[in-house]
């Protein structure tokens, strides 16, 4: 995760060759926006007693949109393409270590997406539904990523995220 401390999902992006393991490109520290309806969510779990949802999954996209805070389960494919050309049938749990200091991450196990086509990459998202394209549940977090990054079935492409709270 990146030194800087920031409320909110923070992301860290690696695309790592197959053959040998070498880390091909790695972005660190990127934003994410939390949309509305994540904390909305989120403050109806922790503040008004509602469920809190059992997983978070990590999914990918495609596409020219920029996160404005809008953004929903229900709307994400309208603004986004879901890349789904990676091995793994769903979208990818959010293993997440101990909080400490008011944060955690999922340093200890990556979400690790084994690609097996070729798909332009400009971001993530974590959702509370596992099946790709989904358009249910809750959306927690979209982040694009500084640059689209080509990817194809010669890669993986691993994500660090993790959440931290900041007392102002």
């Amino acid at each position: 995760m990146s030194s800087t401390i920031r409320p909110g999902f923070i992301y860290d992006l690696a695309i790592r060759s197959k053959a040998d393991g070498r880390i091909l490109h790695i972005e660190r520290g990127t934003p994410n926006r939390v949309p509305v309806e994540g904390l909305n969510d989120m403050a109806n779990c922790y503040l008004k007693g509602s469920a809190a949802p059992a997983a978070f999954y990590i999914g990918l996209w495609t596409g020219s949109h920029i996160p404005n805070g809008d953004e929903t389960a229900a709307n994400l494919a309208s603004m986004v393409s879901e890349a789904t050309a990676y091995l793994q049938t769903g979208r990818l749990p959010l293993v997440l270590g101990t909080v400490a200091n008011g944060a955690v991450s999922n340093a200890a196990s990556l979400a690790r997406f084994d690609m097996q086509g070729t798909a332009t990459i400009n971001g993530a998202f974590l959702s509370t539904v596992q099946a790709k394209g989904a358009d249910t549940g809750k959306l927690a977090s979209v982040v694009r990523f500084a640059n689209p990054r080509t990817v194809d079935d010669t890669v993986y492409l691993e994500i660090l995220t993790g959440f931290q709270f900041v007392s102002l």
